[in-house]
């Protein structure tokens, strides 16, 4: 997560964090919605989505990286402890904000069907913290968050799904170069607007349809990655339409792992201002009064997401792609009966993957 500029890289990377320094760390009350995952160099808590009240105001967090989960059994009679520190910062923010997020057993709130739970969790963090969120929030009757996010596009298009009350799919996959046989998503973001060749960037678009990206292994000069995407420009994303949806309903994201030489190895999630809701191809959202709803027998979930090796260029492609199956985190499924910790605790030192044979994303063509 920390990350600086030096020789060995092409370029300054576009997203950084100082990590904690001496500044004072003020404590909040949060609730982080997360995953337990199980992959060939062994299991990892997967944080998704921090929800946190500000007076009578919720906000989300959207982590950009995350640290390998601390875990300690029975640090109290019967209670285990998990701390993970994230990078956190609102639409287009390059300097990155460290939480250090502590969650107990104890603090259980919610399974959702996909396999995540939702925990209370202590946040500490620097004193204005609010302005940091990646949007706002609201809490609903069933403990789960509906979260503002924007669907921007063409004038032609915004009245289409005004007149519909239908957000249609797409079964473009991440890169936006080829297209899924046996998914499609509907693709939100928390950016505002798109004003920039930034902006196309943040959410895997590009007016000269590339982007790149840059290995991490701390060798003499790292390699660079010239990554072919859809081909966009600012003027066919002009008008947006604010969307409520349920965090519930959205995919977990794709991840890179860091491994630098002489320092802690790191996640980075992709395109944290991307936000998917996969459905079975064909399927819209319904659009009514601000929010998108879908029946929960048309979404299409998967058992694993992308953990792509930054230290190659293969590893930087393959969260884009998405046909790539071997470099996968599995999900854990776990219901209402059975927390992550006493998982973690009843199968540890064990194989967790070789039985595992998820249904993959198939790309047609």
């Amino acid at each position: 997560m920390n990350t600086s500029d030096n020789s060995r890289l092409a370029r300054p990377p576009e997203r950084q964090s100082a990590g904690l320094g001496a500044e004072v760390l003020h404590r909040f009350d949060g609730l982080i919605k997360l995953r337990l995952g199980h992959a060939a160099f062994g299991s990892t808590l997967l944080p998704e989505i921090l929800f946190i009240e500000f007076g009578s105001k919720w906000r989300f967090y959207q982590p950009s990286f995350f640290s390998p989960a601390i875990l300690v059994f029975n640090k109290e009679p019967g209670i285990h402890v998990a701390q993970i520190s994230v990078d956190v910062g609102g639409p287009r923010e390059s300097k990155l904000t460290r939480l250090v997020l502590e969650l107990r057993s104890d603090g259980f709130v919610r399974s959702h069907d996909d396999g995540a739970q939702l925990y209370r969790c202590e946040v500490k963090g620097p004193r204005r913290l609010a302005r940091h969120a990646s949007g706002q929030c609201w809490r609903r009757a069933d403990d789960d968050y509906d979260v503002l996010l924007f669907h921007i596009t063409s004038p032609e298009a915004f009245s289409g799904i005004v007149t519909s009350g239908e957000l249609r799919s797409s079964r473009w996959n991440l890169q936006g170069t080829r297209e899924l046989a046996n998914v499609a998503y509907v693709y939100l973001t928390n950016l505002p607007s798109i004003e920039a060749e930034e902006d196309l960037r943040r959410i895997a678009m590009s007016s000269n349809g590339v982007i790149h990206f840059q290995t991490t292994p701390y060798r003499a000069l790292e390699e660079t990655l010239e990554l072919e995407v859809y081909r966009e420009n600012t003027a066919g994303r002009t008008t947006k339409l604010q969307v409520k949806v349920a965090s519930d309903l959205l995919a977990p994201p794709h991840l890179l792992i860091h491994r630098p030489i002489g320092d802690q190895a790191y996640y980075e999630v992709i395109g944290p201002e991307i936000y998917r809701v996969g459905v079975q191809p064909g399927v819209a959202l319904e659009f009514a009064r601000g929010r998108a709803t879908v029946d929960a027998v048309k979404l299409k979930r998967f058992g694993y997401v992308v953990v792509g090796d930054a230290s190659t260029v293969e590893g930087l492609a393959a969260p884009y792609d998405e046909e790539e199956s071997k470099e996968v985190v599995h999900v854990e499924k776990l219901d209402a009966g059975l927390d992550l910790f006493e998982y973690w605790l009843n199968h540890q030192n064990s194989d967790q993957i070789s039985s595992r044979h998820p249904e993959p994303r198939i790309l047609s063509g």
